[in-house]
């Protein structure tokens, strides 16, 4: 017999607006809870278990969730050899039935399911909305109970947050915080987070007070903060939980007499607590398939030739909000800076290029207002090239260049909001795509200018664009002031006599030579 204890004592429910999912998945782990956290979004369904408040097990109804679909799309097993296996779509028996038949060993099968589970945590971080519940009734059979690096995942999603969204996570700077008795993560790579963590006592302390005498910026310290939270390094308290003291203290005082253990599910099947209906059906989604895993090069490679956002992030003009979030969240945890900072020199920069856009794709298309106003822009391209192919006069240089004059557009316009460091990549992109166009090394070597690391270089894309384009006044005084800036005044006067050779009326020229005249 099931104790009196009301149910409504032993569950909670709200919606991701007021407590998002990262932030449930550190509050159960905070309180070690054992349970069931069921997950919805429209057609989307799923069921996340925990153990002491670790990710054990999860299931969704999403058809790219499945071990079998896993293995077709990582080539490991063919689609008609799939189809010769009696229940397939059960993941249990097809894994069973799979390493039975000497597909696979237990270890590999392990790891598929552990690839599974982290596919399912991903997919709903990326839902923009859902709606929770938590029941402290259901149980998992034993040997269900993978050791999932969560904490990974949660890190590099709040990294991969914008600062804003991280902010409204927050209801007050007098939340407290303590360092965790065992925080893991012990070899962070993110300088901020090392300083915020060293900042941070096994006493609980303001938020306020933690970052109040940091050497970084108050937003960088917010997130350090959370991401250190989310990984399971600090404690939060003093806050709005979904789990409060009390509810805990229900949950872990309340005796549960459990009848039976919750199956596992099939296909169409997402195991419910045991005290309800646990094999009630829901119908499946057959929805976009998971994109093969691609190599740094290869994602690297797809950026730089990308047309468009929708290209950077692999996905449909058409998808939905969704989906741009998961491409979106899925690229930026395998491909984060973060992970690269070991290996430094050229792959990094390169890397940290290709996370500028793919970040700048994501903040224009989960946005309505400005997907609406970048799809009519793109529409207007896409017309124009069109009537280009049509007439036979669209080919692969014309592309090319297209894709010069929008990095080149984007890059100027950082450049001319004093951004120089965002705008270096794009001003790169723009020279790589069209290295006879002056302007465009003009430019980039303005921006280059800016770094002391990169004076040489600098020079040399200024000096390209008057070799490129001898007789334009603007890129002989752009040199010429780069020359005074680096105090090299006789290499800025020979340069400003050449252009006064070409152009004797030239103002600026004469003016800046004057100028030069009076400090020597």
């Amino acid at each position: 017999m099931f104790p009196m204890t009301a149910p409504s004592e032993l569950e909670l429910q709200g919606n991701f607006l007021t407590h998002p999912f990262a932030d449930l998945v550190a509050e159960i782990r905070q309180a070690r809870l054992t349970g069931s956290l069921r997950l919805s979004a429209a057609e989307r369904k799923c069921v996340v278990y925990f153990k002491n408040g670790r990710v054990a097990f999860a299931v969704s109804n999403a058809r790219s969730s499945r071990i079998f679909e896993i293995l077709i799309q990582n080539n490991r097993i063919s689609k008609a050899e799939i189809a010769k296996i009696p229940n397939f779509a059960n993941d249990m028996a097809l894994a069973d039935h799979l390493e039975d038949a000497g597909f696979f060993t237990r270890e590999v099968r392990d790891q598929l399911f552990h690839e599974q589970i982290k596919a399912i945590l991903i997919e709903i971080l990326s839902w923009p909305s859902g709606d929770w519940s938590y029941s402290s009734l259901a149980r998992l059979r034993d040997g269900l109970n993978f050791k999932i690096d969560v904490d990974s995942i949660l890190i590099d999603y709040s990294r991969c947050l914008p600062v804003d969204a991280v902010m409204s996570r927050f209801r007050h700077l007098d939340e407290t915080f303590a360092r965790a008795e065992q925080s893991g993560q012990e070899n962070l790579t993110n300088p901020n987070e090392k300083i915020v963590r060293a900042a941070i006592s096994g006493e609980p302390a303001r938020t306020s007070d933690i970052i109040r005498n940091l050497p970084i910026p108050e937003a960088a310290a917010i997130q350090s903060l959370y991401t250190l939270w989310l990984g399971g390094m600090v404690v939060r308290t003093n806050w709005n939980p979904a789990f409060t003291e009390i509810k805990i203290a229900s949950i872990r005082d309340a005796k549960l007499a459990l009848k039976k253990e919750a199956k596992l599910p099939a296909f169409n099947k997402v195991p419910e607590s045991p005290v309800d209906t646990p094999d009630e059906t829901i119908e499946p989604v057959n929805d976009v398939p998971v994109e093969k895993k691609i190599s740094i090069e290869e994602y690297l490679e797809r950026v730089k030739t990308a047309e468009n956002h929708y290209d950077i992030l692999g996905v449909e003009p058409d998808a939905d909000i969704a989906v741009i979030k998961r491409s979106y969240f899925a690229l930026a945890r395998t491909f984060h800076p973060d992970h690269y900072h070991k290996d430094g020199g050229e792959l990094l920069k390169r890397v940290q290029t290709a996370f500028t856009e793919l970040t700048n794709a994501h903040e224009t298309l989960k946005n309505p207002v400005t997907r609406e106003a970048y799809d009519f822009k793109i529409r207007k391209e896409l017309a124009e090239r069109e009537k280009l192919k049509s007439s036979g006069s669209y080919d692969d240089v014309s592309r090319r260049l297209q894709q010069a004059a929008d990095n080149f557009e984007r890059g100027f316009g950082f450049l001319l909001e004093d951004e120089a460091e965002t705008a270096i990549p794009f001003l790169a992109r723009a020279v790589h795509l069209a290295p006879e166009n002056p302007k465009y090394h003009a430019y980039y070597g303005r921006a280059l200018a800016t770094d002391t690391t990169q004076r040489h270089k600098a020079e040399s894309e200024m000096q390209t664009a008057v070799r490129l384009d001898g007789d334009n006044p603007t890129y002989r005084i752009m040199l010429a002031e780069f020359f005074v800036n680096m105090n090299l005044l006789k290499r800025a006067e020979g340069e400003l006599n050449r252009l006064l050779a070409i152009f004797p009326s030239n103002r600026e020229a004469r003016e800046l030579l004057d100028s030069l005249k009076l400090k020597s």
